[in-house]
C-alpha cells in the first residue's frame, strides 16, 4: 500500500494459521478459524483504539455547540437544552468539543457532498465531484491502521444509509496513492456481528459449528484437541524443532484464553441487540423512514465490541448518503414531509438554497436524534471500560445546511486515547485546516512521531491544533 509519507515500523503479527509437516503430512494446528482473534496486549502498553464517525448534511450551527467555550460539565451541557450536544451531558466529563476547523479547499463546488466527505478523514482537497468525487490521497483510519493493528489489517469500514440507491454513498474511507481509492463499506450490520460471534467461516469447514459450541460450553480450544495435540507430541516422526513449535502453538491457545477470560465482561455479547441483529441474517432493505438511526446504533454497538475484543483496532462509520433522503418523522417534519437534504437545503430541492423557518427547526430536532444515536454508542463504549483507551471522533461532511461551507466544521471527540487528549473542555481551533485536527489524533493513537504526526493531510502548519492535549 503507498501511503504517500514512509511509515514506521508495524507491531508484528501472529500467524494463526500456522501448519506442521510431519511426515510428509500438513497438520494445521487448529485455532478454530471461525473465533476472532482476541489477542493479549502488554500491561505497560495498552491499545488505542479509534473509531471516526462522518453524518452528512450538516448541523444547525447556532443550536449546536455551547454559545461559549471552556469546561464541559454534565450539569452544565445538560441545561443546554435548546442546543442538540446537551443530549451527551452524561459523557461531559470525556468530550472535547472543537470548533474553529477548516476542510483544504476554500469552498464547496455546487452542493459540495461528496467533496466534503472526501476530504472529511483525508484533510485533502477532493479531486471532481458528484458520483465522480475522489480523495486526494489516503485517509486517517487507514494510516493508524496499517501502523496499530497485527498484520497491518485494514480498518472495519461500516455505513448507515442507503447504499443501493444513493446519489454518493461511501466515501470517506481510501487506500493511499495520488488519487485515493475509495473502499468498500458494510452497510448490514449482521457482516460484521457474524465475524464477532465465531459465526462466520471462511474454511468452509465446520469451524462455526464448533466456535458455537466453544461459545455455549466455555471450554478451551485445548480441550477439544487436547488428544490430537498429545498424540502429535508422541510422534517419533517429529523433530524436536517440530514438538516445540506444537507447544508453543499450545501455550500461545491458552495463554489467548486467559487474556480472554480477563476481558470477559468487555468481551461478550451483553449489551447488543442481538435479536435485532440475527433479524438481517438474509440481508435488508433499507427504508428511509428513519431506519437510518437504528443501523447506525448496531454498527456502534458492534464496534465497541469489537474494540473490547481486540478484533481491530479502527474503524469508520458514514452516517447518512451524501445527499441524505430519509425522511424524519420529527415534529417539524409532519407538514413538510422533506428528505432530509431538503431540508438542509432550507427549500424543497437539491441544489437550491432558502430560507424556509420549518426545515430549520425539523433539521434542529434532527441533530438531536443523531446526537442521541451518538450518545447510545458512546453509552456502549463506556460499558465495556474503553473510554480511556479509546478516540471516538464524530464530524460532518458539511458545516451547516444551507450554505455546505467546509469552514467552521463541528467536530466531537469523545475518548481520551489513553490520557492523551483533553476532556471536559470546548476550545476554539482558530480556524485552521483539519489536518492539525489528524496529527494529534494520529499521533494519540500511534504513540509514536511519525511524518504523519507532523503533516497529514494538506494545510497550514505542523502538529496538533493548540490545546487539543491533555
Amino acid at each position: 500500500m503507498n501511503l504517500t509519507h514512509p511509515p514506521v515500523a508495524r507491531r508484528p503479527g501472529i500467524n494463526r494459521r500456522a501448519f506442521l509437516r510431519a511426515g510428509g503430512v500438513a497438520i494445521a494446528l487448529p485455532f478454530l478459524e471461525g473465533l476472532p482473534s482476541r489477542s493479549a496486549w502488554a500491561a505497560d502498553s495498552p491499545p488505542v483504539f479509534s473509531l471516526y464517525i462522518v453524518a452528512a448534511c450538516g448541523v444547525v450551527g447556532d443550536r449546536f455547540f455551547p454559545d461559549k467555550t471552556g469546561p464541559l460539565t454534565t450539569d452544565g451541557l445538560g441545561a443546554m437544552t435548546g442546543k442538540a450536544t446537551h443530549v451527551l451531558a452524561p459523557h461531559a466529563a470525556n468530550l472535547l468539543f472543537i470548533r474553529g476547523i477548516n476542510f483544504p479547499m476554500g469552498g464547496p463546488s455546487n452542493c459540495g457532498h461528496a467533496q466534503g466527505l472526501c476530504q472529511a478523514l483525508t484533510a485533502r482537497p477532493a479531486q471532481g465531484g458528484g458520483r465522480t468525487a475522489s480523495s486526494g490521497g489516503v485517509s486517517a483510519d487507514m494510516v493508524i491502521a496499517e501502523l496499530v493493528n497485527d498484520g497491518g489489517a485494514e480498518p472495519l469500514t461500516l455505513y448507515a444509509g442507503n447504499r443501493k440507491n444513493g446519489y454518493i454513498a461511501e466515501r470517506i474511507s481510501f487506500k493511499g496513492g495520488g488519487a485515493g481509492q475509495v473502499r468498500s463499506a458494510d452497510d448490514n450490520p449482521y457482516t460484521l456481528y457474524s465475524k464477532l460471534v465465531g459465526l462466520s467461516n471462511s474454511g468452509g469447514d465446520s469451524g462455526g459449528s464448533l466456535a458455537e459450541e466453544l461459545i455455549r460450553s466455555r471450554k478451551s480450544v485445548n480441550d477439544f484437541v487436547g488428544e490430537e495435540l498429545n498424540s502429535l507430541m508422541r510422534m517419533s516422526a517429529l523433530s524436536s524443532a517440530d514438538k516445540q513449535r506444537l507447544q508453543q502453538h499450545f501455550d500461545s491457545i491458552r495463554d489467548t484464553e486467559v487474556t480472554m477470560g480477563e476481558m470477559s465482561g468487555a468481551c461478550s455479547q451483553a449489551g447488543l441487540a442481538t435479536s435485532e441483529l440475527e433479524a438481517l441474517e438474509s440481508g435488508f432493505a433499507f427504508k428511509t423512514d428513519g431506519m437510518i438511526e437504528d443501523v447506525a446504533k448496531l454498527h456502534l454497538e458492534l464496534v465497541a465490541l469489537a474494540f473490547a475484543c481486540n478484533f481491530n483496532r479502527v474503524a469508520t462509520l458514514q452516517h447518512g448518503d451524501g445527499t441524505d433522503h430519509t425522511k424524519y418523522a420529527v415534529p417539524a417534519n409532519a407538514g413538510l414531509g422533506w428528505p432530509f437534504h431538503h431540508i438542509s437545503h432550507r427549500v424543497q430541492s437539491d441544489a437550491a438554497s432558502g430560507n424556509n423557518p420549518t426545515a430549520e427547526q425539523a433539521h434542529a430536532e434532527i441533530d438531536v436524534l443523531r446526537m442521541q444515536t451518538l450518545l447510545h454508542g458512546l453509552d456502549q463504549f463506556k460499558a465495556r471500560g474503553l473510554f480511556d483507551k479509546s478516540i471516538i471522533m464524530w464530524t460532518n461532511h458539511v458545516a451547516d445546511g444551507p450554505s455546505h461551507s467546509f469552514r467552521n466544521v463541528p467536530t466531537i471527540i469523545a475518548g481520551s486515547g489513553g490520557d492523551y487528549l483533553k476532556q471536559g473542555e470546548f476550545i476554539d481551533a482558530g480556524n485552521v485546516t483539519n489536518n492539525r485536527l489528524f496529527n494529534g489524533l494520529i499521533a494519540a493513537a500511534v504513540r509514536d512521531k511519525t511524518e504523519w504526526t507532523e503533516n497529514f493531510g494538506e494545510g497550514q502548519g505542523s502538529g496538533p491544533i493548540d490545546g487539543m492535549l491533555a
